[in-house]
C-alpha cells in the first residue's frame, strides 16, 4: 500500500506539472482565461487518477515485491508455505480495491467533471482572454483583436481594434477584410440564441480587399461583432456523455469505443496486477530495478494497443464485439504464461537466466 501511494503521488505530480505548463501557455496566448487555470487543474486530478492508478499499482507491486526478493525475505516466506497462489490472493485484495476506485472514477465521476469542464470553457468571457497592449489571434485564425486597456472587472475595454478576414467568394480568390476601430467595447449574450457578441461603441468600420481602392467606411455609434465560438473538443464532448447513455447507444461505434475505454481502465488494473508478479521476481542480492525496463516496455505496448484499438473501433475498422477486448485478452494470456513459468521455475525469472534446478 505504501509503494502504491508513493508511486501515485509522484506520477500525479509529474503529470499535473505537465498540464499546468500547458494551461499556462494557453492562458498566455489567450486561448483560455487566466482565472480558469486553477479550476482546470482541479478537474485534471480525478481524470489523471483514473489513468495513473493502474500504472501505480503495477509499479508498486514490482518495487515492493522486488525488495522482498532482493533481501531474501520472499525466500523465507516461501519456506513458510507462502507460494505463488498465496501471493496472488494477497495482491488480488488490493487490486480489487483499486479496481473499484477506478470504476467509480471512469463511469460516474469523470463524465460529470468533463461536462462541467466543457460548460466552463463555453461560458468563458472573451475579455478574460485578452491582454492589454497585445495583438491576439482568436477562433480559427481569421480574427485579430487588440485592446489598449481593460477594466478591473474584465467587463469593458478601451480603444478596441478588431480585424476579421472574410471568406473569399467562389469567383474571387482575394479575401476581404473588415476592420473595426472603436473607443469602447464590451461583451453581451443574446438572450434567445445565447450567442455572444462583442459590442463596440463610437468607432469606424472599414471593409475592403487589401491592395484595392474599393472599400467602405462606416461610422457607427454602436456595432456588434459575433464573438468566435469556442473550439469544439470532440474528445471532451464524448467524455462528458453519461455512461448509461453510452450503453443505450452501444450500436454506435463512437459510443461503443468510449464505453469500452471506460471499462478498459478497471480491467487493466487486474491484468497489470497479474503481470506485475513475475516482473517483481529477481535473484537475491540483485538490483531491485533490473526488471523495471522490461516491465515499463510491456506497459507501453499495452497502453498503446488500447489507444490504437479504440481508434479502430471508432473508424469501424474493428467490429464492436471484438473492440478493445482482444488487447486485454492478449496481455492477460501473456501474464498467465509468465506467472505459470514463475511458478514452474521457482527460483528466478525465466527471461534472465535458465533455472539452476530443472522441475521434475
Amino acid at each position: 500500500m505504501a509503494a502504491l501511494l508513493a508511486v501515485t503521488v509522484v506520477l500525479l505530480l509529474i503529470f499535473l506539472s505537465n498540464q499546468l505548463v500547458r494551461y499556462l501557455s494557453y492562458a498566455a496566448s489567450g486561448k483560455i482565461a487566466a482565472h480558469l487555470v486553477v479550476q482546470l487543474m482541479g478537474y485534471e486530478i480525478p481524470y489523471l487518477l483514473a489513468l495513473l492508478l493502474p500504472l501505480s499499482l503495477y509499479l508498486g507491486i514490482i518495487l515492493a515485491y522486488g525488495r522482498l526478493y532482493a533481501d531474501s525475505e520472499m525466500a523465507v516466506l516461501n519456506a513458510c508455505g507462502m507460494g505463488t497462489k498465496q501471493l496472488l490472493q494477497v495482491t488480488s485484495m488490493l487490486a480489487v480495491v483499486v479496481t473499484g476506485i477506478v470504476v467509480v472514477l471512469m463511469l460516474w465521476i469523470n463524465p460529470v467533471i468533463a461536462r462541467d469542464k466543457a460548460r466552463g470553457l463555453a461560458q468563458n468571457n472573451i475579455l478574460d482572454t485578452l491582454r492589454p497592449g497585445r495583438f491576439q489571434v482568436l477562433g480559427d485564425g481569421r480574427r485579430v483583436v487588440y485592446v489598449e486597456k481593460i477594466s478591473r472587472d474584465r467587463q469593458h475595454a478601451d480603444n478596441l481594434f478588431i480585424a476579421e478576414e472574410k471568406k473569399p467568394l467562389p469567383d474571387d480568390n482575394n479575401a476581404s477584410w473588415v476592420v473595426v476601430s472603436a473607443a469602447h467595447g464590451f461583451q453581451v449574450k443574446e438572450p434567445t440564441t445565447q450567442e455572444k457578441f462583442i459590442v463596440s461603441t463610437d468607432g469606424y468600420r472599414y471593409e475592403g480587399i487589401p491592395g484595392r481602392n474599393e472599400y467602405k467606411i462606416i461610422q457607427f455609434k454602436q456595432y456588434s461583432v459575433r464573438a468566435p465560438a469556442p473550439i469544439s473538443n470532440v474528445r471532451l464532448e464524448q467524455e462528458a456523455i453519461p455512461t448509461a447513455k453510452l450503453w443505450a447507444d452501444y450500436a454506435n461505434p463512437t459510443s461503443a469505443a468510449e464505453l469500452q475505454w471506460r471499462l478498459s481502465m478497471p480491467l487493466s488494473v487486474l491484468v497489470l496486477m497479474l503481470l506485475a508478479l513475475p516482473f517483481s521476481h529477481i535473484r537475491p542480492r540483485q538490483g531491485r530495478y533490473i526488471n523495471l525496463l522490461p516491465a515499463v516496455l510491456v506497459y507501453i505496448i499495452y497502453v498503446n494497443l488500447l489507444f490504437v484499438s479504440r481508434n479502430w473501433v471508432e473508424i469501424k475498422m474493428v467490429p464492436i464485439f471484438l473492440g478493445m477486448w482482444w488487447v486485454h485478452l492478449t496481455i492477460l494470456a501473456v501474464a498467465i504464461l509468465f506467472v505459470f513459468m514463475q511458478h514452474r521455475y521457482q527460483l528466478r525469472p525465466f527471461w534472465l537466466k535458465k533455472p539452476r534446478y530443472q522441475p521434475l
